[in-house]
Order: C-alpha cells, then sequence, then structure tokens
C-alpha cells in the first residue's frame, strides 16, 4: 500500500481567528464533539507504522515499503501533549495501536506518559502478542490496563499463513503472561470465509476456557483487505447463528457501552462469559462512534474509512498552542460523515486506505 502523497492526504487547516469557533468556551477547551452531535471520549493512538507481520488483511506482501522516519513520527513529548488536550476536551479512554505497537522503542515509557496525563481513566493496547510476553508485566506496572491481541485462528498452520510467518506460540505465551499480569484480555480475529471462519468455536473454547472475551470482526474493506473481495465477508449474524447453541438466546446484543468501542456482545447460557462481534459491513455502527485517531505521524483522521486527514504535528513544530491543537481537533471532526459507504459502489476511497499506517 503506498502512502498517498500529503497534498492528498491533509486538508487544509486556517489559523484560528480571535474568536473562537462554536462550542468553544471562554478561556478553556471544549469537549469534542462534531456537527452531527456525536461526542468523542475514546482516542485511538497510533504509535508506528511498523510491524512484525504482514497479515493478509492489513499489508501487502513484504510489507509496508513506506514507514515513517524516526523524526516523522511524534516523539513521546508530543504524544503527550496531545493527549493532555484530548484529555482537556473529554478523552477519557486511550487506545495504543499501530503498527506494532510493541516494536516502537521505549513503548513502556510512553504509557507511563499517557496513563499519567489527568482525565485518563483508561489506557490499553491492540497488539499482535508476539512480543508481550516480556512486556505484559513492565507495561501493567506502567499503567497498561488491558490489551486486545490479534489471533486470527488456533492452528499454527493456518496462523502462520494469515500472518504471513507469525509463530502462534510465541502469540499464546504473551497471553498467559498478560493473564498473569492481571491485564484484562480480549481476542480479536478478523473472519475470512473460506479461510478461518470455521474456527469460530475453538475461539470461543480457548478464551473462555482462560476467562478471556473473544471477538470477532467483520472484515471490512480496508486497503489490502478490499482485495479478498466482499464474498469473503462473514456477517456477524451467521457467526452469531454458529455459535448460538452456546448463547443466551434470551438476552439481546448489546453495545459496549459510553467510552468504549463497537462491539456488541452476548452473553453465554450460563451468563459467565461473553462474546463480542464488531459489525462494521453488515451493521455499521456510525451512527454512535465516540473514536477519534492520531496516526503514528500526528495526522488526526475522524473515520477510519477515510483519506481525510489534518496534521497535528504540523501545528505542534509551527509553535502552536493547546488552543490550536483543539481548533485542528475540531476542524477534523467536522469533515466526518454520517458513514462509511462500504456497500456503496460508487465509492472507493476505503479501498485506498493503509490500514497499518493509520492505526487501525
Amino acid at each position: 500500500m503506498r502512502r498517498l502523497p500529503v497534498v492528498e492526504s491533509r486538508l487544509a487547516l486556517r489559523e484560528p481567528s480571535s474568536a473562537p469557533p462554536p462550542g468553544f468556551g471562554v478561556g478553556g477547551l471544549p469537549r469534542l464533539e462534531d456537527p452531527r452531535g456525536r461526542v468523542y471520549s475514546y482516542l485511538r493512538l497510533s504509535i508506528t507504522d511498523r510491524c512484525d507481520l504482514a497479515c493478509v488483511y492489513c499489508m501487502p506482501p513484504g510489507g509496508e515499503l513506506e514507514h515513517g522516519l524516526r523524526d516523522e513520527l511524534l516523539s513521546f513529548e508530543e504524544t503527550e501533549r496531545l493527549v493532555r488536550v484530548a484529555a482537556s476536551m473529554g478523552v477519557v479512554r486511550v487506545r495504543l495501536t499501530g503498527g506494532e505497537p510493541l516494536v516502537r522503542r521505549g513503548v513502556v515509557e510512553l504509557v507511563e506518559r499517557v496513563a499519567s496525563v489527568p482525565g485518563i481513566t483508561d489506557v490499553v493496547m491492540t497488539t499482535n502478542g508476539t512480543r508481550l510476553a516480556t512486556l505484559a508485566g513492565p507495561l501493567r506496572r506502567a499503567g497498561l490496563r488491558g490489551v486486545n491481541v490479534s489471533i486470527d485462528s488456533l492452528d499454527a498452520d493456518r496462523f502462520a499463513r494469515l500472518t504471513r510467518g507469525g509463530e502462534l506460540a510465541a502469540v499464546l505465551a504473551g497471553i498467559e503472561a498478560a493473564r498473569a499480569e492481571g491485564l484484562r484480555v480480549k481476542l480479536n480475529t478478523v473472519v475470512i470465509r473460506g479461510e478461518n471462519d470455521a474456527d469460530a468455536e475453538s475461539l470461543v473454547e480457548f478464551a473462555w476456557a482462560r476467562g478471556l472475551v473473544p471477538r470477532f470482526i467483520e472484515l471490512m474493506p480496508i486497503g489490502e483487505a478490499a482485495a479478498l473481495g466482499a464474498e469473503r465477508v462473514v456477517p456477524w449474524r451467521e457467526l452469531e447463528a454458529r455459535l448460538a447453541h452456546r448463547l443466551d438466546d434470551a438476552r439481546e446484543a448489546h453495545a459496549a457501552g459510553a467510552h468504549h468501542g463497537p462491539a456488541r456482545y452476548r452473553r453465554s447460557r450460563d451468563g459467565a462469559h461473553e462474546v463480542g462481534f464488531i459489525t462494521a459491513v453488515s451493521d455499521e455502527f456510525c451512527g454512535a462512534c465516540n473514536r477519534i485517531r492520531i496516526t503514528a505521524q500526528g495526522d488526526v483522521r475522524a473515520c477510519l474509512a477515510s483519506r481525510r486527514a489534518l496534521s497535528l504535528r504540523d501545528v505542534l513544530r509551527s509553535g502552536g498552542d493547546d488552543r490550536a491543537l483543539a481548533y485542528a481537533l475540531h476542524a477534523a471532526l467536522g469533515t466526518k460523515a454520517a458513514g462509511h459507504a462500504f456497500l456503496d459502489a460508487a465509492h472507493d476511497e476505503h479501498t485506498h486506505v493503509g490500514m497499518s499506517l493509520i492505526g487501525g
């Protein structure tokens, strides 16, 4: 996936006038809210665009060819400042993503910086788990509270094929280390018809036996995943039906709740466990979106499926104050559409988005 030229991917930002834009309070920063009334309390923050795997739905063979240079990435100080501004605008939850966040040098220090920001009540991470066995303890002590571990199969050969060379044993060791350290652990599985859709039940058994929450993600037509074809998408209702004998059919699917992500959950028959479904294709959740994304290079993106971005790094490095950063965040949210248009054949913007480059 080639990185889009800056001129195409970034929005122009005018300098704020002396009068604050709508919604700004005098002497303070407003909550993050878009023109459609959606309020944002959840920041997905990518800390690297590199990864030690190259999953078939995320990266091209051989991995991304164009990574940010070290000085193009947000520094730890810049990252901490952005989180402080976001927290002052109502963000309470931060999810660190990548690429693979655990390949970022000094990641434990960065977690500690983010977790220490006043107003941030929960710092979590999405990881492929390959380096989690050695880092789970230091991360927990630094303030990390939970991990979502990507695991698309419990069959070692299938896992290696989907990740283009990943070792399942390393990920399983990372999951066990995270459990031992008391981190909340969820398992993320991107479901691909004809590849790993038959693995759903074994993943549920594995997770529930360890007190973990399995989650199944519909294959989204973003970047590399778009090339796999719409016929490879497994709608969540189909998976739910396959698991029906394990689920409490008296309980409707429910959303995760305030400050959390888009998954809806079903309880097990005995009420002791949950399984989650992320339903972006068959049942979009855009109307209740509460997430804003910042890439490792400091671009703020209001939507995962959009190429439009605005550079917070430029604001930071040109001497912009916190008010200028807040203005930029609001400007980005002002471009957010009502939905993602995944199923609209007339729109293909989302197929040109590099998932690993923007933080998934």
